[in-house]
Order: structure tokens, then sequence, then C-alpha cells
């Protein structure tokens, strides 16, 4: 995730390596792919982008105009308030300049390049004249870089650290949870990321918040010690549903065939197993999940025709 401006962000998911002629700001959830970043508001929902562009544009115009009003004033006025006025347009300047970086290296970790994605968000976690909000935000940036690179108790400390400094009304605050989540869970530590989430009051209205603790949950499920699915048929329906809409749906997707082979309904697992390869998903799943990843290399050893291509329905008839 980054931010542009305290009323939406942009968050960042991995994909195949397609995307590079994408444009940075994706439409929608379903179409975002590798190296895009969507727009999300305080609800949860994807912000058309074209109109984000354009409260920003209108902010940067409105605030120019009020630094350049003080400058003209103070220097026939109040010549002493001269740096002041020029400090606050530089300070201004720079806090844009240090969103974008964020921006960047969130494309860069969606990428699965930790080390480009850190380069980029860990001076901004330095800069002592960004807004906290700013710092806080790249700092979940260097997060990530961690858990790539396999430092998992090194990301979560990151992450709970970086919670501290964000107000609870902001998005980036609650999709913190769901990060920690992730992060404890994959550290095998799934009690306490079962107690998290149950804190969270269910499944969130959103459709990006959605999606974070649908993940957040049924990766919890595969890992807890026994494995554990609660989750009826129309519920379960519903996640491959949106897995399929999506070109990043590869994790959403595995973690459904996961769920259909726990219920012994194999012909459903296959199919969301087959599907998650035509989608973009996570760079190194054995990092980011290793139970499903584990999970996947029993299952393939177990039924080796899952990863053949779906069958043609003509072929059949």
């Amino acid at each position: 995730m980054a931010s542009d401006d305290k009323k939406s962000t942009s968050l960042v998911f991995q994909h195949g390596e397609a995307a590079l002629e994408r444009p940075m700001i994706a439409t929608d959830l379903d179409r975002a792919g590798k190296g895009q970043l969507v727009y999300v508001g305080r609800d949860g929902e994807v912000k058309n982008p074209a109109a984000v562009q354009k409260r920003q544009i209108a902010a940067y115009v409105t605030f120019g105009g009020i630094t350049a009003a003080g400058v003209a004033l103070a220097a026939t006025s109040f010549p002493v308030l001269v740096p002041f006025y020029l400090a606050l347009g530089g300070r201004f300047l720079g806090t844009v300049r240090a969103v974008k970086r964020v921006n960047e290296a969130s494309v860069a970790l969606s990428k699965g390049d930790s080390v480009l994605g850190r380069a980029l968000a860990e001076p901004v976690t330095r800069a002592w004249w960004a807004p906290a909000r700013v710092r806080a935000l790249a700092e979940l940036r260097v997060a990530i870089a961690d858990a790539l690179e396999g430092h998992g108790e090194k990301a979560l400390d990151r992450v709970r650290h970086a919670r501290a400094k964000l107000s609870p009304r902001l998005i980036q605050h609650q999709f913190s949870h769901y990060t920690e989540i992730n992060l404890l869970t994959a550290l095998g530590r799934t009690k306490e990321a079962r107690a998290i989430l149950e804190a969270r009051g269910g499944v969130p209205q959103g459709e990006v918040l959605k999606l974070s603790y649908w993940i957040a949950e049924m990766h919890l499920w595969v890992a807890e010690p026994p494995a554990r699915l609660d989750l009826d048929d129309g519920e379960l329906h519903d996640r491959m549903r949106k897995g399929l809409s999506m070109t990043a749906g590869a994790d959403l997707l595995l973690l459904c065939s996961w769920a259909y082979a726990f219920k012994g309904e194999h012909d459903e697992a296959r199919f969301a197993w087959r599907q998650s390869k035509e989608r973009e998903g996570s760079q190194r799943l054995e990092i980011s999940m290793p139970k499903l990843a584990a999970w996947m290399e029993q299952y393939r050893a177990r039924y080796p025709e899952v990863d053949e291509p779906e069958p043609d329905p003509i072929d059949e008839l």
C-alpha cells in the first residue's frame, strides 16, 4: 500500500511478468495486474483513479497558490516570514516526492524485487521532514521486503511499529492487521494469528478489505493444527468466483483448491488449481504461505494430473 492523499491509498498485488507495459494505476481490483496499484478509500472500496487524481491536482494547485501568495505578501509586508513559506512549500514538494517513492517501492515489491523496494522505501523512513504517516507507509514497504527475503520476525516487528504511527481511521491501519495475521501464520504462530483475526469482528465491508480478510482467514485454516474449514458451499463458491474474476487471483484460487480438497471435492479442487496457473499471484509462496506450498507438493504427488491443462469440453464430447 501507499498513499497519495489522506482519503485514498494505493494497494499493490503481486502478478506475472506481462505487466511491464500496464499503467501504474488500475481502474478496478479485478483488472489489477503485476506492478499496478489501485486507489482504495477508507471504506475498503476501489476508487476511480481519474477522480482521485483530479482531487490531487486541485489540492496541489490550491496549496501552490497559497504558498505563492504567502511568499508575495511576506516579501512586501513581512520579509521575515519568507523563509517560513519557502520551507512550507519545500516540505510539501518533498512529501509529494516521498509518496512517489513509496508507490514505486510498492510496484517493485509486487514484482518480487525486495532489493529495489527496500532501496526506494528505506530512505523515506528516515526522512524527518516527511509526515509521520508517510514514514510509516514506507516502513510497511520495508517490512514487505523483509518478508520476501524470509525475515518474518523482523517484518512482523516493522509492521507493528509502523501501525503505531497510523491513525486507526486510516485504511492502511486496517490492512496492516491482515499483513500481521499472514506473517504470524507463516511463522507458525497460529494462536496469535487467530486471536487477531477474531478481534477484527468478521468479514468486513469493502471489496479490498473483504479480499484481505478472505486470504488471511483461509491461510490460517491451512496452517492451524489441525487444519480446519468453517465455510459452507455457497461462501466457498463466492470466493472461488472472485478469484476467477481477478487477474491476480492465483493465491485465492489455490486456497480455494485446498478448501475443496479438504472437503473431498477433488474435481473442484483440480479446477481451481488449474485456473490459478492462468493468473498472477505471490512470487514466493513457499515464504508467504509455507503450509499451502507444502500442501501443494503433497497434493501434486498424490494427483499428478492436477498440473495438466483443463480438458476442452469439445474434446470430451
